[in-house]
């Protein structure tokens, strides 16, 4: 198998929203909070397309041959004024999903490295990535790519 990663086309549509559905199914296993439904994987992609184009960045599609087994997005955020000046923008990995039939291939890797390439280019000095509470195979994955905790978001539902 060899991998190439390359920038999403509107050929790619159609397999990166049954990847992001894919990954709506897996996290809702874990969270119980995610929407089940395609119409909510293509708002997800038609939402990171949005982001890129406004704020910087790029969609990105690993393939097998011609098939898309794989997607990362990669977002510039702003400069925040809570960060150190040096740190300037954050580069956010918004999105990182693999065709469960691929996992464990060394795709994500591939991926994260993408992302690293990316935010070096744009100059950008931290990358953040997130993972929901229970998805510990990402959240392996991500430390042992060099990630470590930085923030901590909590939810409380109301009724």
């Amino acid at each position: 198998m060899s991998i190439a990663i390359r920038p999403y086309a509107p050929a790619d549509r159609q397999a990166v929203i049954g990847l992001v559905h894919q990954l709506n199914l897996f996290e809702d296993g874990i969270s119980a909070d995610r929407a089940r439904d395609l119409k909510a994987a293509e708002a997800c992609l038609e939402s990171d397309l949005r982001r890129v184009g406004r704020d910087g960045g790029a969609l990105m599609v690993a393939l097998d041959g011609a098939e898309p087994v794989g997607m990362m997005c990669f977002v510039l955020e702003p400069p925040q004024p809570y960060l150190r000046a040096d740190l300037g923008r954050v580069g956010w990995v918004t999105e990182l999903v693999v065709d469960e039939r691929y996992r464990g291939q060394g795709i994500g890797t591939a991926l994260l490295e993408e992302a690293q390439r990316l935010a070096r280019g744009h100059g950008v000095r931290r990358l953040m990535i997130g993972a929901i509470v229970g998805n510990t195979i990402a959240r392996k994955a991500y430390e042992r790519f060099g990630f470590r905790p930085a923030v901590m978001e909590l939810a409380k539902d109301l009724e």
